[in-house]
């Protein structure tokens, strides 16, 4: 009896763990022209703009109101990107 109980106990322990996730979760993307985030800019909801150039182009040149988060800094900074409403990488 006392040996089956290790046995047991794994097999308990096995019955809770669940695998983890094969793949990213599904992010809905679609590329878009340059016109039609202009009219996006244009409308009411203003999309979060999301300059992932290097930091030296953003401070050239970017669209008023993005948001500056290299794409080598993404991963560790997508807290900072929201979760709702509509998010355009540039």
């Amino acid at each position: 009896m006392i040996r089956s109980l290790p046995i047991l106990f794994v097999a308990i322990l096995l019955a809770w763990v669940t695998p983890a996730p094969a793949d990213d979760p599904e992010v809905p993307e679609k590329y878009m022209a340059v016109d039609e985030v202009k009219v996006l800019l244009d409308g009411k909801d203003l999309p979060t703009l999301v300059d992932v150039r290097p930091r030296p182009q953003y401070q050239v040149m970017h669209i008023r109101g993005a948001v500056s988060i290299p794409l080598s800094e993404l991963p560790g900074r997508l807290a900072e990107v929201p979760v709702k409403g509509l998010v355009v990488l540039y």
